[in-house]
């Protein structure tokens, strides 16, 4: 799990602020710099990909910028076209012999739900993997959960209603699940706020994980916790999300991560991730 197209944002937003306002910077910051440069960062990140020891990518894509990228790269893997709010970009989807590409949701808090449906309905009619955020921040468990707050505002400035989504009284993973979109060709990422509730039905729904503790800690200042998704016969895959929020795209770095913050995992549980 990765974003190339975020590369040109390294080491040019705070992490202190909270999650809500990185979010904000972000999206300031990627419009300031111009497709361009966007462009130009992210092929230069990806041509050190091999270099760090990545093999197999599921590449994260919002703008689409990054297809010819590394449709131009010696990688096997997965390219998401991103989808959020409620338009639908136009993407062709399809497989190569090396790569994939797919179709995306952002999060359960910013894709509307019924979009969510028509795109993991039109990657199971392709015979594609779908990926999402989920369950990453507490903006988007309250969100969930109904009690709204500065979120909707947030939406509603975007230019999203969320007014007709069916939340209330669940947990992201709960509403997903409600959603139909869980199953074992959808890739959860992130998976902070959970609990074994939220696990068992991952387990029950066969959904693929895949976790970013590196860039879980610089943003929420927590962990995931692995060591109760190893227990529920969960096998979690890695991935270092962005440069936007990580210093490396390096599975060896997110790997040493690991084995410094949870000694009690065997290393070869680590390589297997």
């Amino acid at each position: 799990h990765l974003h190339l197209e975020l590369s040109a944002l390294k080491n040019r937003l705070c992490f202190d602020q909270g999650f809500s306002a990185w979010v904000q910077a972000l999206l300031e910051k990627r419009a300031a710099a111009g497709e361009a440069v966007l462009f130009r960062e992210a092929q230069r990140a990806a041509k050190q990909l091999a270099l760090q020891g990545v093999g197999y990518i599921g590449e994260i894509s919002t703008l689409g910028l990054t297809r010819k990228i590394v449709q131009s790269l010696n990688l096997s893997g997965v390219w998401f076209q991103e989808f959020l709010g409620a338009a639908q970009p136009q993407t062709r989807i399809g497989k190569t012999d090396s790569l994939s590409f797919s179709l995306a949701g952002h999060a359960p808090h910013t894709t509307d739900p019924f979009l969510l449906q028509a795109v993991k309905n039109e990657t199971i009619a392709q015979h594609l993997p779908f990926s999402i955020h989920l369950a990453e921040s507490d903006t988007e468990s309250e969100f969930i959960s109904g009690q709204k707050g500065q979120w909707k505002d947030f939406l509603r400035s975007r230019g999203i209603d969320p007014s007709s989504w069916p939340i209330g009284s669940k947990s992201p993973v709960q509403y997903l699940a409600d959603l139909g979109v869980l199953d074992s060709s959808t890739l959860a990422v992130h998976l902070l706020n959970i609990d074994n509730q939220d696990l068992d039905i991952l387990a029950q729904t066969k959904t693929k994980i895949c976790l970013c503790p590196r860039s879980n800690w610089n943003l929420h200042r927590r962990y995931p916790d692995i060591g109760m998704m190893l227990e529920k016969k969960l096998a979690p895959a890695l991935g270092s999300d962005s440069l936007a929020s990580c210093d490396s795209l390096s599975i060896f770095d997110e790997m040493a991560f690991i084995r410094q913050n949870y000694p009690d995992i065997d290393p070869i549980k680590v390589l297997s991730m």
